[in-house]
């Protein structure tokens, strides 16, 4: 019944004048209820306001956190694409070493990826990924291209342990490149916990100056050899001191390579290993 008679008014509405009866009560509805109708939205709209900006900060909350998401993986990627361009420039570094003729002629190099860095300062040593399957042996020479590294001093059969240069254990013969009296002397780390080695052995009458660079001796006898080839980068004097009660000179160096970010490195296998056995 209420459908029908909500037909009828609304046929009734359409079909009479807008000065009507029916029109002059809606009129009169819409004006008594006016106030209501005010009241009404001054009450809702502050739960409408509050529920808008609830509504506004969730969007918020959640593009700010897309926003960070994207952040954080730009981030990683700009870290990812430093570490491999760093990482190809010290790859690239090391191939223009092995073509270039500072490299040793008489050794084939093996080059290794560095698994763990240096175990501590009263141990130097590293890790690499390469072992007897790669031809490598206990004293091979380990370098990059800065200079002497160290020497191998435990081979497994895919890895192998390098005593670095920096170890306390360590001594190499040596040589001022750059002396007029041909300076020669042992490498070798005080043991201080200082980051400097030592060139001992120099003779007070032998010349050297602060600058000079120290390479491997490389010395060669009838029936034994030096280690290490000769000409390898060690470091360059920093400072030296004499005095008239010591018949040594006092000379401190600081290394060619920086032992806490080794990645890369080679191992220097005799080329007559192959010919002649291990």
């Amino acid at each position: 019944m209420l459908v029908l008679l909500s037909l009828v008014l609304l046929t009734i509405s359409f079909r009479e004048s807008s000065s009507g009866p029916l029109h002059r009560f809606q009129g009169y509805g819409s004006e008594v209820t006016r106030p209501f109708q005010v009241v009404a939205d001054r009450i809702a709209r502050p739960f409408k306001d509050g529920y808008g900006w609830m509504h506004d900060m969730a969007k918020a909350k959640k593009k700010n956190k897309e926003l960070r998401a994207q952040l954080e993986k730009a981030q990683q990627q700009a870290a990812q694409y430093k570490n491999d361009a760093a990482e190809a420039t010290r790859l690239g570094s090391i191939l223009r070493f092995e073509r270039s003729p500072r490299f040793p002629q008489d050794y084939d190099p093996v080059n290794s990826e560095v698994m763990t860095p240096p175990s501590g300062p009263f141990e130097q040593t590293i890790v690499i990924a390469g072992g007897e399957n790669r031809e490598i042996r206990v004293d091979d020479s380990v370098i990059n291209g800065d200079g002497l590294v160290g020497r191998i001093s435990q081979v497994g059969p895919t890895t192998s342990k390098v005593t670095l240069l920096s170890d306390p254990s360590f001594a190499v013969s040596a040589r001022d490149l750059s002396s007029t009296t041909d300076a020669q002397g042992i490498v070798l780390h005080p043991a201080t916990g200082s980051d400097v080695l030592m060139l001992d052995g120099v003779k007070v009458e032998q010349t050297v100056k602060e600058g000079d660079s120290i390479v491997t001796s490389g010395w060669r006898r009838q029936d034994l050899n030096s280690l290490y080839p000769a000409g390898i980068s060690i470091g360059r004097i920093t400072s030296y001191s004499q005095s008239d009660v010591n018949p040594d000179k006092q000379i401190q160096v600081e290394p060619s390579v920086d032992f806490s970010s080794l990645d890369a490195v080679i191992v220097l296998v005799p080329k007559t290993r192959g010919v002649n056995g291990p």
